[in-house]
């Protein structure tokens, strides 16, 4: 089903049912493992990080007069030169290095299963940028050397590592669908951004032009002009600083508005497109639609946890596949299922199952209802076809119904036949001389 792209099958329950019997069986127990051995890495990659950063000697700003594009070297003084790597930075890196070491042969084995589809999941680049910036980072210490390269690298790694702890919690419950979404509304940020970046770009070259001449330090260069641009469409305008101080006040500011009319006339488009326009429609995006993110959040979920299953199972025995596989399998809803009250519920909560019993009651239900409409709507259609069938053959035997034979100018209330009067006495004409010979005798009857 999800080879083929038809993942909506998967949100029937008995496929959901049985992979939560496979979850049951091995899979929540491989997954706890591997959340327990990374939490183990990301606290040494933690540790070496805070340590590295006592460790460091002062950096030197003073050893060139231009700005350094990467960092500037470090200064190091006596008390730097021969101070020995502690004992917690040289644990940490070693067992940073073995996990590193053993994941890449990891991903490297998945590359060869999977090839081209391997490079295309973008996951794999984020774990390969992990792997390569925690062994820069831990390199420094097997060499005894310390470089400005060290510290980016250590940025590097504490960022990716706690992303990627947040990837690896889209196997969980409650937690996953939500990162699943953030993750389906990041994507389209990307690609509206990607979009619009020529708006980015064709502000950020026009304040270059109009504001480098003038001692402004934001737009000094086209990088920078280009970074602060994306500042100010996020709002950080700086209106008085960068524009009215130095038109109206030119002596007391170091910095000068040389192009005015053109310079106030770009910032009001920018002010109208960006700001407004552009945040607005990345808001709407993002939380517009936020019911069908989450079904298809859903139904990702379920697409991944059958890949993860299907990856494990190549990878385990098949033995032991034998013995926890089911060939049928029984449930009782109103089982009590846990014997440890609140503790076991938590854990149920955020390590057992992924799948979420009340958003599937509630699809289930709206599917239902679905299904019930276009019911009722088939119906419909069919009784107006069926009526209109049944006036053609009227109309086509020549039948005449009894408003046909009414006469013209008898009362509506005179087609009513009088009590006791059988239904074959049905003509107007009848019912008046019917009438007459009642009223007659009626009149004639003794007192």
């Amino acid at each position: 089903m999800v080879q083929h792209g038809r993942v909506e099958l998967l949100a029937h329950p008995l496929s959901q049912k049985y992979l939560q019997m496979k979850w049951n069986s091995y899979g929540k127990y491989f997954h706890i493992v591997h959340l327990l051995i990374y939490s183990i890495f990301l606290l040494m990659v933690t540790l070496f990080v805070s340590n590295l950063m006592d460790s460091t000697p002062p950096f030197n700003k003073s050893t060139s007069n231009s700005s350094q594009l990467l960092c500037y070297e470090p200064d190091y003084s006596e008390e730097y030169k021969n101070k020995p790597a502690s004992t917690i930075e040289c644990m940490c890196a070693l067992g940073i290095s073995i996990y590193v070491i053993l994941n890449a042969l990891r991903e490297l084995l998945q590359l060869f299963q999977q090839r081209w589809q391997y490079l295309l999941d973008p996951t794999n680049l984020v774990s390969w940028l992990l792997y390569t910036s925690a062994l820069l980072m831990v390199m420094p210490i097997f060499t005894g050397s310390s470089d400005c390269l060290q510290i980016s690298c250590a940025s590097v790694t504490v960022f990716l590592s706690w992303f990627t702890l947040l990837l690896n919690l889209q196997r969980f419950d409650l937690v996953g669908i939500y990162v699943v979404m953030f993750l389906e509304i990041l994507q389209t940020l990307i690609k509206v951004l990607v979009v619009f970046s020529i708006l980015i770009i064709a502000f950020g070259l026009s304040f270059f032009i109009l504001l480098s001449r003038g001692e402004h330090k934001s737009f000094v260069s086209v990088p920078m002009s280009l970074m602060r641009t994306f500042s100010m469409m996020l709002g950080e305008i700086d209106f008085l600083g960068t524009y009215v101080h130095p038109y109206l006040e030119p002596d007391k500011t170091t910095t000068s508005l040389l192009f005015p009319l053109t310079s106030f006339f770009i910032l009001g488009l920018f002010m109208v497109l960006m700001p407004i326009l552009l945040m607005n429609l990345l808001i709407g995006l993002a939380v517009g639609d936020i019911e069908s993110v989450r079904r298809n959040a859903q139904l990702k979920r379920l697409a991944m946890q059958v890949v993860l299953h299907t990856e494990l199972e190549r990878k385990l025995p098949q033995v032991l596949l034998e013995k926890v596989d089911k060939v049928e399998l029984i449930e009782f809803p109103n089982e009590n299922k846990g014997k440890l009250g609140f503790i076991d519920h938590i854990l149920r909560m955020w390590f057992c199952s992924p799948f979420s019993e009340d958003e599937n009651n509630e699809d289930y239900i709206t599917e239902e209802m679905d299904k019930m409409k276009r019911r009722l709507k088939d119906i419909s259609k069919t009784l107006e076809c069926q009526g209109q069938l049944l006036k053609l053959i009227v109309q086509k035997m020549e039948i005449k119904t009894e408003a046909d034979e009414v006469d013209e100018g008898v009362s509506p209330k005179d087609l009513k036949a009088p009590p006791g009067i059988g239904s074959k006495w049905t003509s107007p004409r009848v019912r008046n001389k019917l009438k007459t010979a009642l009223s007659f005798s009626k009149a004639q009857s003794p007192k």
